[in-house]
């Protein structure tokens, strides 16, 4: 029923769902306040929300967006598993259960909490946050090792953490066999039930304020006014099947490559992903759980198609997903999920945004049209650092440095520097000397990775580059993780890719000579033996003296880096987010003398020179082409093809010449010249890195290039 029918009053709805909003933000205000974990205070990796007594999100504070799938899951598990009248006034439940509670993985705990009205359930709030360890076979509950679920921790399958208002003493004894840092994790659970005490007071209130038929009938309205404004968002999008595929590497203990396939097809209003074909689950942690795969699906559809609308259940009212059991997307126990959500996950939103980007370009809506973007790095660069000081204190470091991976870029805007995955919307870096305080570490820099951003006419955003040393230890174990070692993230519209990410350990080092001096360090001042760590790899031994250095890739490109302004080109080399041969290579900016002044014509000329060496290296279009529409008037498709109506029909044309590629609804890249490139050689031409892969399948990046001019029409990376 739509709010005119309900015939209610809209700002009332509108005041009711912000004050929501507000007691799901205040929640996440508790949780900063009183957690003493930089995860939490430092880094905000968390969630809250409140929900109906279905389980239904009313309100939800955003902070990480992919948490809304499981914390749908975790109401809905409770429901379905505990008798109505054995939950209480009082009650929370503890959820960290990928395979039933749906979490993205075990470390992320969350407190769930039933709201009661005058003896009735009316609602339930929802507090979650990341904490150091669950237990298990590795420090800080991440598992690369690990062949099934039973060695990666302590699972709690939405069992009672406190009972009428009394916390369960049995929960706290197991915590304190089971987990490392136990008293600091127990710590951190306390903080997230403060949470949901002040989401319950706060839901009372309200409602003691309005009245609960008020109350019941404006969450409708709300949830109803984001469905139908979602619905008619989406039905501005072309009515099609769009097809695509991304690639899983390494799974913790075997290099293998693993295919995720959706096809993502819209019609009247609602978008369906259907993941057949997708590769069965692996006995790696890189496995998702359908839980945390509604929140994965829901984040683009949030981002970039109606970063407008208030989130709340309407959106998932919207989206639809086959997802094939014991497959990477839906795993069954007991294959392992540790890293699921960040390995599969984040490819999975990767490829979201591709496609989703591909069909908001079509758009007949300028709004839809320009919030198309690429993806970002997503990968959350891992590395988890552990052992005992020289006072014999245990400690486990689970940097969150690593979320400082670069985003994609926009149609206005390059991409945002250090901006993590797509989903964290509200989360940070930790402030270092913080991080310095809480941990047996000292950093050697922090800063920009410099090329890492994937080159266009707007940029990927650039990773971090950082480095530290033990500081009181003198053996401890570094577990590293990243999704994004040997495949670049894509660019969409002829953007190039962004670089991967990786880490070295530097042994029998100078280093304590250098810190001595107090001052500024880098990289070329380090001196030792350098060692290149795999993209996962567990229990690394690093000893007093030894220099871990992690350096983290940045997000696709968008648009022909050929068309980039070349003020903006020479203001990226002056700000160093890229040197000066990128500058005349990659961008083809022509500078005048030792200045950053661009010379227009010498420009000019480079670029047609650069456009022509593309068709030399490329290889012929194998479909063909028509004819150009006579007296026809053309529609822009992103920054690359405009779509030509005239006699004759419709036809994709370049927008840079015009050329004719493909007839309306044909595959226009199979018209195109096509250039292959390793993808570690195409990304150390534009002055980035990525790690080859030496063995089958392997990894190239594809320019689908313009026959007519050599425009960079599209540029995909391939495996195979």
């Amino acid at each position: 029923m739509t709010a005119a029918e309900q015939e209610v009053d809209l700002v009332t709805a509108e005041i009711m769902r912000q004050q929501l909003y507000n007691i799901a933000q205040e929640m996440g205000t508790v949780m900063i306040r009183t957690s003493g974990d930089p995860i939490v205070t430092e880094a905000v990796d968390f969630s809250t929300f409140i929900a109906d007594p279905e389980g239904g999100i009313i309100a939800f504070s955003g902070y990480m967006t992919w948490h809304a799938g499981p914390a749908r899951k975790s109401v809905q598990h409770i429901l379905a598993s505990v008798p109505r009248d054995e939950i209480y006034p009082g009650d929370a439940f503890i959820c960290n259960d990928p395979y039933t509670t749906g979490a993205c993985h075990p470390p992320d705990v969350g407190i769930v909490r039933p709201i009661f009205f005058e003896d009735e359930l009316v609602a339930w709030c929802w507090s979650e946050g990341h904490i150091l360890d669950v237990g298990g076979m590795s420090p800080g509950g991440f598992a690369p090792a690990a062949i099934d679920c039973y060695g990666e921790a302590l699972r709690f399958p939405g069992i009672k953490f406190m009972e009428k208002g009394k916390v369960s003493e049995d929960v706290r004894r197991l915590i304190d066999a089971n987990f490392r840092l136990a008293s600091r994790n127990y710590n951190d659970l306390r903080c997230f039930l403060a949470a949901t005490s002040v989401g319950e007071r706060r839901v009372i209130d309200l409602i003691a304020r309005h009245g609960l038929a008020d109350f019941r009938r404006y969450v409708d309205v709300n949830t109803s006014l984001s469905e139908q404004t979602l619905r008619d968002r989406i039905a501005k999008l072309p009515n099609k099947t769009v097809v695509g595929k991304e690639n899983i590497e390494h799974n913790g203990h075997a290099n293998d490559v693993f295919t995720v396939q959706c096809a993502m097809t819209v019609e009247d209003g609602v978008i369906e992903l259907d993941f057949t074909g997708t590769d069965p689950q692996t006995d790696g942690f890189v496995n998702i759980a359908e839980g945390a795969m509604w929140g994965v699906a829901v984040t683009p559809l949030m981002l970039m198609l109606a970063p407008d609308v208030a989130f709340n259940e309407g959106f998932f009212k919207c989206l639809r997903m086959n997802l094939p059991e014991a497959s990477l997307v839906n795993v069954q126990m007991p294959a392992p999920s540790s890293s699921g959500h960040m390995e599969t996950g984040m490819h999975v939103m990767k490829l979201l945004t591709r496609m989703l980007s591909e069909l908001m370009a079509e758009s007949d809506d300028p709004f839809v049209r320009s919030h198309a973007m690429a993806p970002f790095h997503d990968g959350w660069i891992g590395g988890v650092f552990a052992g005992a000081d020289d006072d014999g204190n245990q400690f486990v470091m689970l940097d969150m440095n690593g979320g400082g991976a670069g985003g994609g870029a926009q149609t206005i805007v390059d991409g945002m520097d250090a901006a993590g995955t797509l989903t964290q919307v509200s989360n940070g870096l930790p402030d270092i000397e913080l991080n310095e305080l809480s941990f047996p570490v000292h950093y050697l820099w922090r800063r920009l990775n410099t090329n890492s951003g994937g080159p266009g006419r707007f940029r990927g955003g650039q990773g971090i580059d950082f480095a530290w040393t033990s500081d009181g230890v003198s053996l401890g174990y570094e577990t590293v993780f990243s999704s994004c070692w040997q495949i670049p993230p894509a660019g969409v519209d002829g953007g190039f890719p962004g670089s991967t990410s990786g880490y070295q350990l530097i042994t029998n080092t100078n280093v304590v000579a250098l810190t001595a001096d107090r001052k500024p360090l880098n990289r070329e001042s380090i001196t030792g033996d350098v060692v290149d760590l795999d993209g996962k790899q567990a229990n690394v031994p690093v000893r007093r003296g030894d220099v871990f250095i992690q350096f983290e890739g940045g997000g696709g490109g968008l648009g022909d880096p050929l068309t980039r302004d070349p003020r903006l080109v020479a203001a990226d080399v002056r700000d160093r987010y890229i040197d000066r041969a990128v500058a005349e290579t990659v961008y083809g900016v022509v500078f005048k003398g030792d200045s950053l002044d661009a010379d227009s014509a010498a420009t000019e000329r480079h670029r047609a020179d650069i456009r022509k060496k593309r068709l030399s290296e490329s290889t012929p279009g194998v479909a063909k082409r028509p004819s150009r529409p006579s007296g026809g008037a053309g529609r822009p498709v992103g920054f690359s093809l405009t779509l030509v109506s005239g006699q004759g029909g419709t036809v994709y044309c370049c927008q840079q010449c015009g050329e004719p590629l493909a007839e309306a609804g044909q595959d226009w890249r199979k018209a195109c010249a096509r250039r292959d490139r390793p993808a570690h050689e195409a990304v150390s031409e534009q002055g980035g890195w990525a790690r080859e892969r030496t063995e089958a399948p392997k990894v190239f990046v594809t320019e689908f290039l313009c026959p007519g001019c050599g425009a960079a029409l599209n540029v995909s990376t391939d495996v195979r």
